[in-house]
């Protein structure tokens, strides 16, 4: 509507200027001049405020488009990511929506649809004349399709390449550790700057197809007010149009073309803007259209279920767990032992709400946990998984998992993990910035800092993937003593362990081999399995398939692979 209006008030200036040559000049009548004058002025000062009003508003709606789609565009790309997919939306696809709608691209388009207003305008003046400017902005608009067809595939695939070879570089540079002792940097920022190389060859080809088009319409929208003069003089010479038509019929056809040559140079920004709006469309389908009211479930007691469970990968055929069934009671500690590749890992996944399984069911108090608002479950339960991320923050922040800080219970976690002296040590303390100080942290640090994360809060449920991997005898010591507190708080947890230190606090154990069930039982009923150094064979533990059965071969602190 806005611009509707703003395009019949740019008529202003050559409707005043047929007046003054048609009327005021031939009458000499110094009042209509002034009157003219007073109504032309007027109609411009509507038309700054009402284009005032157009930018505003579209400045607003930018801003409005990236506020409410970021946050919600990470939120989605986070579940895309742990549901195995590819997604190709980011954070640059608002950005470049956003600045779609606050540049001038936007602005050309919706002025677009009202250059029929300026060739009506045309028409009324001269049929003559009508057609040329007609025939202009056919060729003119052919031109700018032209241009979207020869370009947008290819930029579309430029988009793509461009993205990824940025995060390619982010990551060479993360990897900075890795790559300079190895002397591995020369070879791998040649191969950067080759494809580099070929990558701006590609948009420099897309910029001089649309710069080249580009000057053949600006060319061309000079020879055609060349040509709509030369009509109009043929006219006024033969007495059927007058002076003032011709010069307005002249200036009108340059409003009614000027959309369209504005809209070919900003086709970069439109076409970016496309891909943006497919991406995000494409990364939100299968969502719901609202926030809807959900059940709350009570705070878990911690019994854990898994129902005949398989995982298979995205894009794989070989399931990673097959038929996985067991159960634990609220309040247990139960062990998971296996060789690599087990699956140990994506079992710890599935039983925190990380990832779906492909079949079965993860129950938690009965309930599956995708059932759980992970917003609301989330404080309930405590996960450490293997490789221990630590966001940019505070060390306070970081384990208080970024909501409000509760000083007792983060001291309280930090004693339990043993890292309260650790964050004491810090340069700040528990205010201290983690980007800033993370060279300072080692793994085994990470992990016991993670494993604070894992019991801030009081959660009814803990999952521990290989919790001391990284840890020291201290490290070690902390986390025997964090199991211990734990089952006096009748705390479920699931550990990963391959250390027989950590096995003695369980009470269950849970056995997988390539993926299944190997054994699980009480840890009693395991120990008596156990083959001692010096002794007879123990009895094979019962597996569900023959291949799969299983012996523990104890040692001081080290839990042997079960075959």
């Amino acid at each position: 509507m806005l611009s509707c209006l703003l395009n019949l008030l740019l008529l202003v200036s050559s409707i005043y200027m047929l007046q003054v040559y048609d009327r005021v000049l031939s009458s000499g009548s110094l009042d209509t001049l002034l009157w003219l004058t007073l109504i032309a002025i007027f109609a411009v000062v509507i038309y700054g405020a009402l284009e005032q009003a157009r930018r505003v508003v579209l400045g607003r709606a930018a801003g409005w488009l990236d506020s409410e789609l970021n946050a919600p565009m990470l939120k989605r790309a986070m579940e895309v990511r742990l549901a195995g997919k590819e997604g190709r939306a980011g954070s640059r696809d608002v950005t470049d929506l956003r600045s779609f709608y606050a540049g001038d691209a936007v602005l050309a388009l919706l002025d677009m649809p009202w250059s029929v207003i300026f060739l009506a305008f045309i028409w009324a003046l001269h049929p003559a004349l009508g057609v040329v400017a007609t025939g202009g902005a056919a060729i003119l608009l052919g031109l700018a399709l032209t241009n979207d067809a020869l370009t947008r595939d290819r930029q579309k695939r430029v988009t793509a390449v461009t993205k990824a070879h940025q995060e390619n570089a982010m990551r060479y540079v993360d990897g900075g550790e890795t790559i300079r002792p190895l002397g591995m940097a020369q070879a791998v920022f040649d191969r950067w700057r080759r494809r580099q190389a070929e990558v701006v060859a590609e948009q420099q080809l897309l910029a001089d197809r649309t710069t080249t088009i580009l000057s053949i319409s600006r060319s061309l929208r000079l020879i055609l007010q060349i040509a709509i003069l030369a009509v109009g003089a043929y006219f006024v010479l033969l007495g059927e149009m007058t002076a003032g038509a011709m010069i307005a019929g002249s200036i009108v056809m340059g409003r009614a073309l000027a959309p369209i040559e504005r809209a070919t140079g900003a086709w970069r920004s439109l076409v970016a803007a496309r891909n943006a709006h497919a991406n995000l469309k494409e990364l939100f389908a299968g969502t719901s259209n609202g926030d809807h009211d959900r059940v709350t479930l009570p705070r878990p007691k911690g019994g854990l279920a898994f129902e005949n469970v398989f995982y298979l990968p995205p894009g794989t055929q070989e399931p990673v767990l097959s038929a996985i069934s067991f159960a634990i009671q609220p309040g247990e500690n139960c062990a998971v032992v296996g060789p690599s590749g087990a699956g140990k890992s994506t079992l710890c996944r599935l039983a925190v709400g990380a990832w779906k399984p492909t079949k079965g069911h993860v129950r938690l108090d009965a309930a599956d946990v995708f059932d759980w608002d992970p917003e609301e479950l989330g404080p309930h339960i405590g996960y450490l998984p293997q490789q221990v991320e630590l966001l940019p923050g505070t060390v306070a922040q970081n384990i208080a998992r970024f909501r409000e800080v509760d000083s007792n219970a983060l001291i309280q976690a930090a004693e339990v993990a043993g890292v309260h002296e650790l964050i004491l040590s810090l340069p700040n303390g528990y205010e201290t910035e983690i980007a800033l100080h993370s060279q300072r942290i080692s793994l085994g640090q990470r992990q016991r800092l993670g494993l604070a994360r894992a019991l801030y809060g009081d959660p009814a449920f803990v999952v521990l993937d290989e919790p001391n991997a990284n840890m020291d005898e201290a490290g070690d010591r902390a986390l025997i003593e964090a199991l211990t507190t734990l089952k006096q708080l009748r705390t479920t947890v699931l550990i990963v362990t391959h250390r027989a230190s950590v096995l003695k606090c369980a009470d269950k154990v849970l056995a997988l081999h390539s993926g299944a069930v190997a054994a699980f039982g009480p840890r009693e009923q395991m120990v008596r399995q156990v083959q001692p150094p010096g002794t007879a064979p123990a009895r094979p533990l019962q597996a569900p398939h023959p291949e799969n059965r299983t012996q523990v071969v104890g040692r001081e602190n080290h839990l042997s692979a079960w075959e």
